[in-house]
């Protein structure tokens, strides 16, 4: 669960997501107006602020330490620069060079901490980048972040309201290049977006208190003495009439204005507004070398008034322009509702504008820069592995004690059992050798049958079956090996390998010779030639031979 926070000069955006497995739940959000009484007074207005904030985060459902916070106004500085394409080292001190030049003379570069993105690359004879900066005052920076610390937040994600627009943006996902207009209540900020990445940003000293005064002095012209406060409620029902309404009346507390009252009043602010818009849309397309601006959202407390798109729109012209004051451009926002805050669907209607900023900030990463400082990051690293250590570590501890105090216990159990068991075998110790004994004399006795029966049983005539082969072996042959194998239970077969040498008899001749003196002798029987081999190497006739036989027992 992450808290966005957004403090305007006008109202106070505080809202409450938790991330689920099917995208995002709001589980609650407040916007409160800043009362006129306090806006001039600086230190009322930041008791205010906190007391707002103090309430919510007391009275939401799901606790959480994580906070986000957009800033904005002195002290922070949004440059789009075109830098020398370099390594990461060398291009983050060129910027800071680079900054340098840009910042005001007053502020001191050694306290201010900046980061960047790059947002384009071009390719050509001359490598450059397109590079966002944003740099903020370090006394600006840990002013938010002891203001977060103050209501036991831990700092998440402080970003400008620009770049964490840019995360809204990319959700919606309507168009590469895409153009908000922020309009807040003493000035408006031109954003322009590539796929959800901020890529220039321009602020317009035009807000919706401008238009307050022009309206106050059209309703002044009644007569009477009528508030700001009055011609605030008056914009915010009856709005900038149009051409055709120029000659209805609206009533005030204070009598009926023409429609083409209102809006003489009203035109120095519009024109002035219009102009900026214009001036920088055209700026933005020839240095990024676009043919045109895909869509063009409006969106801030002061995009409610009522046709203020219509007017953009009609001088505008070529340029489709959006109000995010509906659910349809934040399709996924409708099923981000769990059944207790669907009531608020209505509510949340008309508060989308305002909330642009805290939903861009509680999105994914809160914009695509985190200008939280190192520092604060290690202090963060370090907290959260003292609350592992903390938490964690009793844990292992236990989880220690238990393994130990299981195994300990099987331990004593095993030695237990195993005792029992020493005690049984030594009762058993005499047995068991007997039993050792009679395994014995059988393994002995059964040895002894085995060699008993192989003795009486049907054997060759070994000695007589050598001396046979002596006499019948012709001098020409010369014996290698004899190798005997049982066929059946009684009969077994003498395998014979040898060699014939002969200066004058024929090879085969001898062989054969060899053959028939095996088959004419008692000894042996169906004697085979199983195979010759000739060697054509020698300078004698030679061969080497394989006769099979029986034996005649």
């Amino acid at each position: 669960s992450t808290i966005g926070i957004d403090i305007g000069e006008g109202y106070i955006k505080i809202v409450q997501f938790q991330k689920t497995r099917k995208g995002y739940t709001i589980n609650d959000y407040r916007i409160r107006a800043i009362p006129f009484k306090v806006k001039d007074n600086q230190r009322e207005k930041e008791k205010f602020i906190k007391e707002f904030i103090a309430e919510f985060i007391s009275q939401s459902r799901i606790k959480t330490s994580l906070g986000r916070i957009a800033i904005r106004g002195s002290g922070i500085f949004i440059f789009s620069l075109l830098m020398p394409l370099l390594p990461e080292k060398d291009l983050r001190g060129a910027i800071g060079i680079e900054l340098k030049k840009r910042l005001p003379y007053q502020i001191d570069f050694a306290n201010v901490h900046f980061d960047y993105i790059i947002t384009e690359r071009l390719v050509g004879e001359t490598s450059q980048v397109f590079v966002t900066c944003i740099a903020v005052d370090n006394k600006v920076l840990d002013k938010y972040l002891g203001f977060l610390k103050g209501f036991g937040l831990r700092p998440e994600v402080i970003n400008a309201d620009a770049d964490a627009l840019g995360s809204l943006v990319e959700f919606i996902g309507e168009g590469q290049y895409v153009g908000v207009l922020d309009m807040g209540a003493r000035d408006s900020c031109l954003n322009f977006y590539k796929k959800g990445t901020l890529q220039f940003a321009r602020e317009i000293p035009i807000g919706g208190e401008h238009i307050t005064e022009g309206i106050l002095k059209a309703i002044a012209s009644l007569g009477g003495n009528p508030s700001f406060e009055d011609a605030e409620n008056f914009k915010r029902h009856c709005g900038i009439p149009m051409r055709e309404e120029a000659y209805i009346d609206f009533y005030t507390d204070f009598g009926a204005l023409k429609g083409n009252q209102i809006t003489t009043a009203v035109r120095p602010s519009l024109e002035r507004l219009i102009t900026e818009v214009s001036r920088t849309v055209n700026f933005y397309i020839r240095a990024y070398k676009l043919e045109q601006l895909d869509i063009l959202y409006i969106t801030g407390g002061a995009s409610r008034t009522r046709n203020i798109d219509k007017i953009l729109s009609t001088n505008l012209k070529n340029l489709p322009i959006k109000r995010i004051d509906k659910l349809e451009p934040l399709k996924v926002v409708k099923s981000w509702f769990v059944t207790d805050v669907f009531r608020h669907e209505l509510g949340i209607e008309e508060a989308v504008s305002h909330l642009a900023v805290a939903f861009g900030l509680c999105l994914h990463k809160g914009g695509k820069i985190n200008i939280i400082p190192p520092r604060e990051k290690m202090e963060q690293k370090a907290l959260f592995l003292m609350f592992l250590t903390r938490t964690v570590f009793p844990f292992i501890l236990f989880l220690t004690l238990g393994f130990y105090a299981f195994f300990y216990g099987k331990y004593l159990l095993y030695k237990i059992i195993i005792a029992r068991l020493q005690g049984q075998a030594q009762k058993i110790a005499p047995i068991t050798k007997e039993i050792e004994s009679y395994l014995s004399v059988k393994k002995i006795y059964e040895e002894r049958e085995s060699l008993l029966k192989k003795a009486v049983g049907e054997q060759p005539l070994w000695w007589g079956i050598l001396k046979e082969l002596s006499n019948i072996t012709p001098k020409e042959i010369v014996l290698h090996s004899l190798e005997i194998k049982p066929t059946s239970y009684s009969t077994k077969t003498l395998t014979i390998t040898g060699e014939a040498i002969a200066k004058v008899t024929n090879l085969d001749l001898v062989i054969a010779e060899f053959t028939l003196n095996l088959n004419g002798s008692p000894f042996f029987r169906k004697a085979n030639l199983v195979s010759t081999e000739r060697d054509v190497s020698s300078s004698l006739p030679r061969a080497k031979f394989k006769i099979t036989c029986e034996l005649v027992y």
